[in-house]
């Protein structure tokens, strides 16, 4: 949440720059063995893409959830 990436505006404290921000880990940070190794974590069914799924899921829950009515 730090990189200058996350601080702009339309990210900001926001639920897409939560996601972003575990999404660009895991595809742009993260060290992998080899690149299969990193498609396999992303699209196969590892780590990369349960770790993506949970936070857009928690993202989505957060966004239907009465705490919003607060934001908004």
């Amino acid at each position: 949440m730090t990189n200058e990436t996350q601080q702009v505006e339309t990210t900001k404290g926001s639920l897409f720059g939560a996601y972003n921000a575990v999404t660009g880990y895991f595809q742009n940070v993260r060290t992998y063995k080899n690149e299969e190794a990193k498609l396999k974590s992303l699209l196969f069914g590892g780590t990369g893409q349960l770790r993506t799924q949970k936070a857009f899921q928690l993202c989505e829950s957060f966004a239907k959830s009465e705490v919003m009515d607060f934001y908004n």
